[in-house]
């Protein structure tokens, strides 16, 4: 009797227990709710919840009721499909004779509404093949035009680099299920609807929404390519807003759109498939203009890509740097406005390098556009070639961009579309060797033409080793990395093959090393097939690792580039490699400079511990006392630093 006058209380307690533990759990959450300003009730309803304020700002609350928006249709669907003879669950108000209360005086049946708006259901309202019917309907009805804009739409309102590749899909997917003529021109009037509407400033990162449009456009333009679908998605789109920037409508919204599609058609450049030419001459005309919105888009422009301009055409930037200064001569005191932004015009087309989150961050989305494009490769046939004269003058030439490959029209740009084996054609206009540089091109293997007329500007240009290497780069087609893989190659084998060694060949690798960061890797790879390669002669391989070491210590190229170096092979062709590197980045130089070199070994455990072994064995019966000494200290001071 004591058990079951114990056990109704102890469930007492415990309910009451759980119900006060509830309680605190949901205090606990409205608490973080009011917080963090989520799933805000309105007073009066308790299944209705307002969105969060900047969904509501940006106007983006009406994706989280799509589902709504979709499904009612379909309710109203169900219910006019439904057939004749079944009544609804919802009960009606009827009279005594069963008619409907809200009947009229003409004695018209409730159902009559039905059979007006579906006049074709009583006579097949029980056919078994309705339901087709009904679906090949609800196909017809999702590819009218508004459901295509608010698709499209819908889809371009998720942009961002976490649902960059579905978006790419998606909007690629569209155009084999619709038209293409409508998704091309649904896409392009999306971004030009947001592009007007988005205000660029300071303090708004340079475009982002600029730069995930323009990736995004890029990357649906190459997918369409490489599925043979050739739209020219980026050529319409072109037209379309060059010609909405230079002939807007609306003043008031004239600065905010002129520089969003500025920045637009900028990022299209910064992403490879949009020559330079266009933005040089929207620049120059934005500049020309000589007001401050039109200046303040142009600086916009140079800020997100100055320094890819500066690398496309060295020439045309300094062509618009002279007209700012021009323009600046002539500014009266008034117009300090104006005269900052022209400096900052002259300062971003000067610089090199920036750094700005802008440019650090397309740098990032182009190297994820070969991933959200499943291997796509962006290839120079992906590039139009097209300027502003030739968008405004359609009537002379016609829209020659929308028909083929726009590739084919010359632009500044200038990726080379020859292909490989025509480059090595003969042109007419080859310079005629001499007789001693054919015979020194003969001695040392070279037979094909191309490369004996790099040989003779190899060995025939005036100026120095610095001018040598401009003048090979000049011959390379921009863009083209097999010809500039293929001078480096040159270079090498004439340093290898000329007796005695000659320092002029290292220097003219270390001008290919200050012209730009790409020829490092260039020269890295030929330096490593010169240690592959096992039936070299001494003196080459030794002539090889003086060329090392002088980049080493003169053009900063970094010593990690042994790390492929065998340490196994005893030849005295792979030990006078080595051997050469310390003693030409030995001499020359300060000791804390040297042990600077030395310590990038550091990086790899077995490489540097190698190294230091070789130092000690190789260099303790060294001739020359003053490189031995210093070899000797340095191999100390890196096993001193191995244990701190």
């Amino acid at each position: 009797m004591k058990a079951k006058k114990k056990c109704p209380s102890y469930n007492d307690i415990r309910k009451n227990i759980l119900l006060e533990d509830n309680e605190k759990e949901d205090k606990l959450i409205r608490r973080l709710e009011k917080r963090l300003k989520i799933n805000k009730r309105i007073k009066g309803s308790t299944s209705n919840k307002k969105h969060p304020l900047w969904l509501r700002q940006y106007g983006l609350d009406y994706i989280l009721d799509f589902e709504k928006e979709v499904c009612l249709p379909k309710h109203e669907d169900s219910k006019r499909l439904k057939p004749v003879g079944v009544l609804s669950g919802k009960k009606m108000a009827v009279d005594l004779y069963g008619q409907g209360a809200s009947e009229t005086n003409n004695g018209s049946l409730n159902t009559t509404p039905v059979t007006k708006n579906h006049p074709t259901l009583t006579s097949g309202a029980n056919e078994p093949d309705k339901p087709m019917q009904n679906t090949d309907a609800d196909k017809t009805s999702e590819k009218n035009p508004v459901g295509l804009n608010r698709t499209v739409r819908s889809w371009l309102n998720r942009l961002s680099e976490l649902h960059m590749a579905r978006v790419i899909s998606a909007l690629a997917g569209l155009f084999g299920e619709y038209p293409r003529a409508s998704v091309r021109s649904v896409i392009i009037e999306e971004v030009c609807t947001l592009l007007e509407s988005t205000a660029v400033h300071n303090r708004s990162n340079i475009g982002w929404l600029q730069q995930d449009l323009a990736v995004c456009i890029a990357c649906v333009h190459a997918t369409l390519h490489a599925k043979l679908q050739h739209d020219n998605l980026v050529g319409y789109a072109t037209e379309a807003l060059v010609e909405k920037m230079f002939s807007f409508e609306d003043v008031s919204g004239f600065a905010t759109a002129q520089t969003s599609i500025g920045l637009f058609i900028s990022y299209l450049f910064r992403f490879g498939v949009l020559s330079s030419s266009l933005v040089f001459d929207i620049i120059g005309e934005l500049i020309q203009g000589g007001t401050l919105p039109s200046t303040k888009a142009a600086h916009f422009m140079c800020a997100a890509v100055g320094v890819n301009l500066r690398k496309s055409n060295a020439v045309r930037c300094q062509e618009l740097i002279d007209l700012s200064n021009k323009l600046m001569t002539g500014c009266s005191k008034e117009q300090v406005d104006l005269m900052c932004e022209l400096e900052g015009i002259v300062q971003r087309l000067s610089e090199k390098y920036s750094k700005e989150e802008c440019v650090a961050r397309a740098l990032h989305l182009k190297k994820l556009m070969r991933s959200w494009t499943k291997g796509i490769a962006m290839s120079t046939d992906l590039c139009l070639s097209v300027g502003l004269n030739d968008l405004r003058n359609t009537d002379s030439k016609g829209r020659w961009w929308l028909v083929g490959s726009a590739t084919q029209k010359s632009a500044s740009v200038g990726p080379s579309t020859i292909s490989p084996k025509a480059q090595d054609v003969p042109s007419p206009d080859l310079i005629q060797l001499t007789p001693e540089i054919e015979q020194a091109a003969n001695l040392l293997g070279l037979r094909t033409q191309t490369r004996r007329q790099l040989f003779n500007i190899l060995v025939s240009t005036s100026g120095g080793p610095d001018a040598t290497a401009s003048a090979l780069l000049r011959v390379c087609p921009s863009g083209s990395v097999s010809r500039e893989r293929e001078v480096i190659q040159i270079v090498i084998h004439c340093l290898m093959s000329e007796e005695p060694f000659n320092r002029f060949y290292a220097r003219v690798l270390g001008g290919f090393l200050n012209t730009h960061r790409r020829f490092l890797m260039m020269i890295k790879c030929a330096i490593w097939d010169v240690l592959k390669k096992t039936d070299l002669s001494v003196n080459a391989k030794a002539h090889a690792g003086r060329a090392v070491g002088i980049l080493a210590s003169v053009y900063d190229l970094p010593l990690t580039v042994l790390k492929n170096f065998n340490f196994a092979d005893a030849s005295e062709a792979n030990t006078s490699f080595l051997r050469n590197v310390f003693i030409e980045l030995c001499t020359g130089s300060e000791y804390q400079r040297m042990l600077s070199k030395v310590m990038q070994l550091s990086c790899y455990t077995r490489l540097s511990r190698n190294c230091r072994i070789f130092l000690r064995k190789h260099f303790a019966t060294e001739s020359d006392e003053n490189v031995r000494t210093i070899v000797l200290r340095l191999a100390n001071d890196m096993r001193e630093s191995e244990f701190t």
